[in-house]
C-alpha cells in the first residue's frame, strides 16, 4: 500500500505549477508514445506502447483534477488547493480514460450527423473492462503461466494513436488555461514545450 496521502492540500500557486509541470511531463511521455509507434511493427511493440498510453491515462487525469481544483480555488480566492485521490493511479486512469472515449463519441456523433458514412462510434475499449489497478504488472511483467498471458485487451494501434491524441489536445489546452488563469493572479507559468510537426508524417508530434 502506498504511504502518499489520497489527499494533498498544497499552496494555490504551488499548485498552479504543480500542474504546468505535470502537463510537460505528459507531453514528455508522449514523445516516448510517439518515436515507439513510428518504429516498424515488431513483436511486443503495441504491448509497451498500452503501458506508455496507461501511464498518460493516469497523469491526464490527475491534471484534469487539479485543473478543476486550481480554478476553484483562484475564484474563491483560497489559499490552498485540496485535490482528492491524487495518489490514486487506478481512479485516475480509469476516470480519464472513460472521459477521454466520451470525447471521442461525441466527435464521432458530429461526424455521424454531418453525413460522414465511414464513422461508427468507437466501443468501450476491452482493457476498460480489466482490472486496472494490475494492468501495467501484467503488461511488463507475463505470468509464468502461458494460459494467463492473453493480451486480447489491446486495442488496435490506430485506436491508441487517436486516444494519445486527445490526450496531448487535452493537456495542452490545460496547459494555456492553467498558464492564463496564473497571469490574472500575478503567476508567470512557462509550459516549456511546444509542439513540432514532421512533414508528411502526420504521427510525428514531438514537444520540444
Amino acid at each position: 500500500m502506498s504511504k502518499d496521502p489520497d489527499v494533498m492540500h498544497p499552496l494555490r500557486d504551488e499548485a498552479f505549477r504543480l500542474a504546468e509541470d505535470l502537463a510537460a511531463h505528459i507531453l514528455d511521455t508522449s514523445n516516448s508514445y510517439r518515436a515507439l509507434s513510428e518504429q516498424d511493427e515488431f513483436p511486443g511493440r503495441d504491448r509497451m506502447r498500452l503501458v506508455i498510453l496507461l501511464v498518460m491515462f493516469e497523469e491526464v487525469g490527475k491534471l484534469m483534477s487539479l485543473v478543476k481544483e486550481c480554478e476553484k480555488a483562484a475564484k474563491a480566492d483560497y489559499v490552498n488547493v485540496r485535490i482528492e485521490d491524487y495518489h490514486d493511479h487506478c481512479r485516475n486512469g480509469r476516470k480519464a480514460a472513460a472521459q477521454i472515449l466520451e470525447e471521442l463519441r461525441t466527435v464521432e456523433q458530429a461526424s455521424m450527423a454531418l453525413g460522414r458514412k465511414d464513422i461508427k462510434i468507437s466501443e468501450e475499449p476491452a482493457f476498460l473492462r480489466e482490472d486496472f489497478c494490475s494492468l501495467q504488472e501484467r503488461l511488463l511483467y507475463l505470468d509464468a503461466d502461458t494460459k494467463k498471458r492473453s493480451l486480447t485487451f489491446i486495442p488496435p494501434g490506430d485506436l491508441m494513436d487517436r486516444y494519445a491524441e486527445i490526450i496531448e489536445r487535452n493537456t495542452l489546452a490545460a496547459a494555456e488555461y492553467i498558464h492564463d488563469l496564473g497571469r490574472a493572479l500575478g503567476l508567470w507559468l512557462q509550459l516549456g514545450r511546444k509542439a513540432k510537426r514532421v512533414e508528411g508524417k502526420p504521427r510525428s508530434v514531438r514537444y520540444t
